[in-house]
Parts: structure tokens; sequence; C-alpha cells
């Protein structure tokens, strides 16, 4: 069992930072993102995350995201079937973009394109370890161009809708506010603007 409230089951580049920041406002916080892998200095918990990569250990990642009552973004969304496992009231949210090829020219332009050169030393090693765990998952090389990334994206979300109990899942675009994230986790509705 772990503490996780809400998982984040869409990929990358879908307004998951906002998505993360939300659930922080709505009382969800700590919300694990990719982000604190990429400021994260300590070599050893880079090495934990190196392994979940690589070996998709399991046991370990409820261990790293004990602290967290949330989680978003890559790793994470990579692992949500076996977070729904260890998680089981746990709801899950598919953050999306208006079309596939919004989110293809937004993953292109950013998180695609910083894999061509990874920094040395731990932090490489790590993110090297998630380009091989995105290959496994994916059955692709996310970064090629040679990839049908708009494909890729379309199949994600509906293996996503296919897996997860319709109870249990918002499928959620940013742009739609408030509302529905709050009635999905039986919140109130803040006044600040979602960002």
């Amino acid at each position: 069992m772990s503490n996780l409230k809400v998982i984040g089951a869409g990929l990358g580049r879908t307004s998951t930072k906002s998505l993360q920041k939300a659930l922080h406002t709505l009382g969800f916080g700590p919300c694990h993102h990719m982000s604190e892998i990429l400021t994260e200095s300590n070599p050893e918990v880079l090495q934990k995350w190196k392994k979940i990569f690589l070996e998709h250990d399991v046991e370990l990642l409820k261990l790293e995201l004990e602290a967290f009552q949330a989680c978003v973004d890559y790793p994470c969304c990579m692992f949500y079937k076996e977070l729904m496992e260890l998680s089981p009231d746990a709801k899950v949210i598919l953050s999306v973009r208006d079309s596939p090829e919004q989110w293809e020219k937004s993953a292109r332009s950013t998180i695609m394109k910083g894999s061509e050169a990874l920094p040395s030393g731990d932090l490489g090693d790590v993110l090297a370890a998630s380009l091989s765990l995105m290959i496994r998952v994916h059955g692709a090389d996310m970064h090629s161009l040679e990839t049908d990334l708009q494909q890729k994206y379309t199949e994600w979300n509906e293996s996503v809708k296919a897996h997860v109990p319709s109870d249990k899942l918002l499928v959620f675009n940013a742009k739609e506010g408030w509302q529905p994230l709050c009635k999905f986790l039986g919140v109130p509705v803040p006044t600040a603007t979602l960002r």
C-alpha cells in the first residue's frame, strides 16, 4: 500500500507542471514530477531512480514516492498501472493536449530535444535509463524523428482509458480549469487561477 491519492497517467508536455501546482493547491501535495529528479543532486537518490528505470523496480519506486500524495509526468506516468495496484483507492488523471499534433509539436521542441545531448555524470545516466524505459513502454524510440509520435500519444491515451475504471479516471485538459478537477477530487473550487 502507498500514500498516493492521485496518480497522473498523462505523458509529459500535457500541462503536468500546471497539474502538479493545482494538486498542491487542492491539498494533494507534495506531488512528484520529473522536475524533482532533474534538480536532484544526491548521487544515491539518482542511482535509485536509475535502478527503477532499468530494472522496473516497483518496490523501490514505492519507497521513493513514500512522502508524496500525488505524482504526475515522467517517470510515474510510465508506472501508473503498478501504482494503481499499490494505491487501489487512488484516482487517476490522464492529462491531455487539444490534439496529438499539438502534443507532438510541444514534445519535439522541448523534452525530445533535450535528449539529444544528455548531461554527463549521474543525472545523465538517470536520463539515459529513463529513455530506455520509454522505449520499453512505448515499443519505439520516442526521440527518433522516424517515430510517429502522434500515433504513440493516441495509443497511450487509449490504453489508459481502457485500463482505468471510468469512476477512477478523469481525462483532463488544463484549459478546462478547476471545475472538472475539483469535482473529480471532491474538493471546493479555489479562487486562484489555474496556471
